[in-house]
């Protein structure tokens, strides 16, 4: 469900006919996904899988914030069986921009050697209606943008997004990490 409900979209731009709804719906999708990857972030909320091919010896950062919980750390054990991971195993830092989960070294169960995967499973993103304020306004008026001016507006160029969106979308990005992301 986009951040932005059409009704609230078409009363902000002041358009008060249905013609131009569907072309709306998807410029309002457009400017959600073109500042979800500006900022890095999950603007609705999704589930997450990230595999690795064994325990990390440092942390595992959780890209896609706002982090909301953690599913589940499962692993292949030695008969090649899918097991969960117990909580005492790892530790989760949810204090920065991004979520870290680190692995405690002691007592960590051993692999299948054939297929060593880990796989961790996490809910990211703002719930309906949470997203803040700013942010929703800035999905308007991208989409605003689009829709009065198609043509200045490259998805590709934020040298012609309108400062008022670049400034908030820019306050809200996180950082590359692990080379997950958009530069």
């Amino acid at each position: 469900m986009p951040i932005v409900p059409l009704n609230l979209a078409k009363s902000i731009l002041r358009v008060d006919f249905s013609e131009d709804d569907a072309v709306l719906t998807f410029y309002l999708e457009a400017a959600e996904q073109f500042i979800a990857r500006h900022t890095r972030r999950s603007l609705s909320t999704v589930n997450l899988v990230k595999h690795l091919r064994g325990f990390p010896s440092t942390e595992v950062t959780l890209p896609l914030p706002p982090f909301n919980s953690l599913t589940s750390v499962t692993y292949r054990d030695t008969n090649g069986d899918t097991q969960t991971l117990s909580s005492s195993n790892y530790t989760l830092e949810t204090s920065g921009a991004v979520t870290r989960l680190r692995f405690i070294d002691d007592n960590l169960p051993d692999l299948n050697e054939d297929a060593p995967r880990v796989s961790i499973t996490w809910s990211a993103g703002y719930a309906t209606g949470t997203a803040p304020k700013d942010l929703q306004l800035a999905v308007c008026r991208l989409a605003g943008t689009y829709y009065m001016n198609p043509e200045a507006v490259s998805m590709l160029n934020l040298s012609t997004v309108p400062f008022g969106v670049k400034a908030v979308i820019d306050s809200y990005a996180c950082p590359t990490v692990e080379g997950e992301g958009p530069d």
